[in-house]
């Protein structure tokens, strides 16, 4: 029974990196958490930027009064909150989503109300800009926690 119980060094290993597995899975995992507050923003900035690109066309190039002030107040909202959004997440990340989904948002719009072409390319380019939305949110997740992990390792070996 004593033979059983020894763990040989390949199931230490294997341990070992199940553990390391666990714990990047739990840090990404946290990352994502501590976002959330910041992606809700980020939903907000896009209406706003999606509802002044809607206004601008309404506007007529500025000549009607309403959508005119509705284009201006929003791009305006939607820049404040993409600035204060900035400050706590990373560039590329954040103007890939808001650019993507705000531009697929859009396009969606005209379709339906002003009956804008819709090919099956055009489909092709939205679902693309779906999938590179979530590739973009999944790969800096990933990246943040292997940055963490790595300031972890580095203060525990200064201690």
């Amino acid at each position: 029974m004593a033979l059983l119980s020894k763990k040989s060094p390949n199931n230490k290993r294997s341990e070992a990196v199940s553990h390391f597995q666990a714990e990047k899975k739990q840090e990404i995992k946290k990352i994502a958490l501590s976002k959330r507050f910041w992606f809700a923003l980020l939903g907000v900035s896009i209406m706003c930027e999606v509802t002044a690109t809607i206004s601008m066309k309404m506007a007529e190039g500025f000549t009607v009064l309403g959508p005119s002030l509705v284009t201006l107040v929003g791009y305006l909202v939607s820049f404040i909150l993409l600035v204060r959004i900035l400050e706590h997440m990373p560039l590329g990340l954040v103007y890939g989503i808001w650019g993507g989904v705000g531009s697929a948002l859009t396009m969606l719009v005209g379709v339906l109300v002003w009956h804008d072409p819709f090919t099956p390319l055009t489909a092709l380019g939205l679902g693309l800009v779906v999938v590179g939305v979530y590739f973009l949110n999944t790969g800096t997740d990933e990246l943040e926690a292997q940055k963490k992990q790595r300031e972890q390792q580095t203060v525990s070996t200064e201690q």
